[in-house]
């Protein structure tokens, strides 16, 4: 919306274009690439010569912090995370299969899940792919873990109706497992060995502790079968029968088995293929050669962002929808655009056509685009998402037909071409940035704009010259009149969840002040998670092309942040035993704390005009509250706090 305000008459008055100077667009920027403060230097540096913000720029992608967050980006944007070891429960079955049986490694694993796209993004970037091959990737960034779990998906088949066929299972009908806790440990490599007497005999001391009246019994048997296999390479002893009566196992609630901790952040670049004749499929269980493999020979298709786990999990399908929703979100990740009823495209054909609902009037002209293009993953994939074996959805064809695009496709593999090539990916991905950096969109008219987009298209589809462009555009820095800006104006937002807590780790120095990373533990602060799960994230909505972005400070929010900014006030003021790397400060030296608060929290450098009234506010406070009886740990720490709440601290556009 364009600015204005009530004139003296009542009226409406158009407000004229005010450009923002380098001390606040360095700050934004530096803040949404990496989370830190400008500098005096990087400050001084654009005011003399404007295009310095681009050096700036190539400077600051090059620092770690840049990586993270362009994780983080990739996770949300790819629709990759709002999951949970539940939402994977048609893939898997959770009745008689969990994502990992072992409750200190679970949450691990399933981060590693939403995260393994996102670092599959940064590794083609890196190597200097085009950002276009999201669409069509056969290579995957993985960990040991899971390699595994993709092998055991391929093992574990559950059709449209939700019969489990274990292959495992029914390449060893005769087979017996047992778990032992007698005589001298058995080597992985003997229980994994089919040439070996040890075949499938597995060492586990956690045998002895099983409970119940009548369980004690050793070795365990159990007949062959993936899950029980999958469970007692996670340390858990499968539940068993001992005449009628029922044990519940046990294990799976601390050492992660025959895994290691490097099973779980060993990422590698892995490529996935179907076999050919006569190949056998990768075996999910054999752990000391997966530590290694570059490559999975696997029967379900993994072809680009739409076909990962985590997708699927965020996206589940049924009898009744038939991969409609899966399509159109995949539409909306890859083009920005979905099924809404404005397509012009005509239908060559319509495969697929559901005749029922495209009978009425009111569903035919989103039937015509969904059913067709869907019938490519329905051809291809149960509604378990394993291999499709219905005969009649095999064999038919799909058309991929959506906003001017026609083409017919016969694989999953054809789509993710066809998505690579879709003349809507690169606005789509532009106008993603945009929300990402500037929490609104870019209006769609803007010369700017779509100057953006082209360069991004004459790339090469390169990442990194993409977020260049956005990030020094006027449509970001606000230096010169756009059409976004006079449709929409200058949006300051409140800093979500990922952009706020990423500063907190850049400027302060913690590994996680927010207690994100399940890799890492013991260095969250107490109390932190539960708030910051309250904070606003870039998340999706289903048939939603735009983020979730809340723009707006609420009572939550404001509420939120005061707790977070309180805790952390406690780890970096007169703390004896502060968390590794974490700045800190005293309270003999409120003045130099001070003038760091301003620069670092509140990004204010020394010769920005409005420093040294923060200073001198900041300093009112501290004052204030040893006046009324506070010590000085406590009125530096509520000083802090001042500082970290301050709106230069919690925005993103000031």
């Amino acid at each position: 919306m364009t600015p204005t305000t009530v004139g003296d008459d009542g009226g409406t008055v158009v407000l004229p274009f005010q450009a923002d100077p380098p001390s606040v667009y360095v700050a934004k920027v530096k803040n949404i690439l990496v989370g830190l403060e400008p500098t005096d230097d990087e400050v001084k540096a654009v005011e003399n010569d404007p295009t310095q913000l681009g050096t700036l720029v190539d400077g600051w992608m090059m620092m770690p912090q840049y990586q993270r967050k362009m994780l983080r980006f990739f996770e949300l944007a790819f629709q990759q995370t709002q999951i949970t070891g539940q939402d994977f429960t048609d893939q898997l079955n959770l009745g008689q299969l969990q994502l990992d049986p072992n409750r200190s490694t679970a949450n691990v694993t399933l981060q590693a899940i939403q995260e393994s796209f996102g670092r599959t993004m940064l590794s083609l970037s890196g190597s200097g792919q085009p950002f276009n091959k999201a669409m069509s990737t056969q290579t995957f960034s993985l960990t040991t873990d899971l390699k595994v779990i993709y092998a055991l998906l391929d093992t574990w088949e559950i059709d449209d109706g939700g019969k489990i066929t274990d292959y495992f299972q029914k390449a060893n009908p005769t087979l017996q497992i047992s778990v032992t806790a007698k005589g001298t440990q058995i080597p992985l490599s003997d229980s994994l060995n089919p040439a070996s007497p040890n075949y499938m005999h597995f060492y586990d001391t956690n045998v002895a502790m099983v409970p119940g009246t009548g369980c004690q019994i050793d070795p365990i048997v159990y007949p062959a079968k993936a899950n029980t296999v999958y469970y007692l390479l996670h340390g858990q002893i499968p539940a068993y029968m001992v005449g009628t009566t029922k044990c519940n196992g046990y294990g799976g609630n601390g050492a992660a088995g025959w895994f290691v901790p490097t099973d779980f952040n060993d990422w590698t670049m892995v490529n996935i293929r179907q076999p050919k004749a006569g190949e056998s499929t990768t075996a999910f269980y054999d752990l000391p050669s997966l530590r290694n493999a570059k490559e999975l020979v696997l029967n379900i298709p993994r072809v680009g962002f739409f076909s990962t786990p985590a997708f699927f999990a965020n996206w589940q399908t049924n009898n009744s929808n038939q991969m409609r929703v899966t399509m159109n979100q995949v539409f909306i990740v890859s083009t920005g655009a979905q099924v809404d009823g404005t397509d012009m495209t005509v239908p060559m054909n319509t495969p697929g056509l559901d005749a029922v609902h495209a009978a009425s009037p009111a569903c035919v002209n989103c039937h015509q685009f969904l059913d067709p293009s869907r019938s490519i993953l329905s051809a291809t994939y149960s509604w378990n998402y394993h291999t499709q074996l219905d005969t009649k959805l095999t064999a038919q064809p799909g058309l991929f037909v959506f906003q001017g695009v026609q083409l017919p496709v016969k694989t999953v593999y054809d789509l993710g071409g066809v998505l690579e090539q879709h003349p809507l990916l690169a606005s789509g991905w532009t106008e993603k940035l945009c929300y990402y950096v500037n929490s609104e969109a870019c209006a769609a008219d803007d010369p700017e704009y779509n100057r953006i987009v082209k360069l991004f298209q004459t790339s090469d589809y390169s990442w990194n010259a993409l977020v260049k462009a956005v990030v020094t555009s006027p449509i970001t820095t606000h230096t010169a009149s756009t059409q976004t800006a006079t449709e929409n104006g200058e949006v300051v937002a409140v800093s979500r969840r990922d952009h706020l807590c990423a500063s907190y780790n850049a400027r302060l120095g913690f590994a996680d002040a927010c207690g994100l990373d399940a890799t890492r533990t013991g260095v969250a602060l107490s109390g932190v998670a539960q708030i910051v799960t309250g904070f606003p994230s870039d998340g999706y909505g289903r048939g939603s092309v735009e983020p979730v972005l809340p723009n707006q400070p609420s009572l939550f929010f404001r509420a939120g942040t005061e707790n977070l900014c309180a805790i952390i006030a406690t780890q970096v003021i007169d703390n004896k035993s502060p968390p590794t790397g974490a700045k800190t400060w005293s309270s003999t030296q409120p003045d130099a704390a001070i003038t760091d608060f301003v620069n670092i929290m509140m990004g204010l450098t020394p010769s920005d005009s409005r420093a040294s009234a923060a200073q001198g506010l900041l300093r009112s406070h501290f004052d204030a509250a040893k006046q009324q009886g506070a010590t000085a740990t406590a009125a530096l720490q509520s000083t802090f706090v001042a500082a970290c709440g301050a709106p230069s601290a919690l925005s993103i556009g000031m």
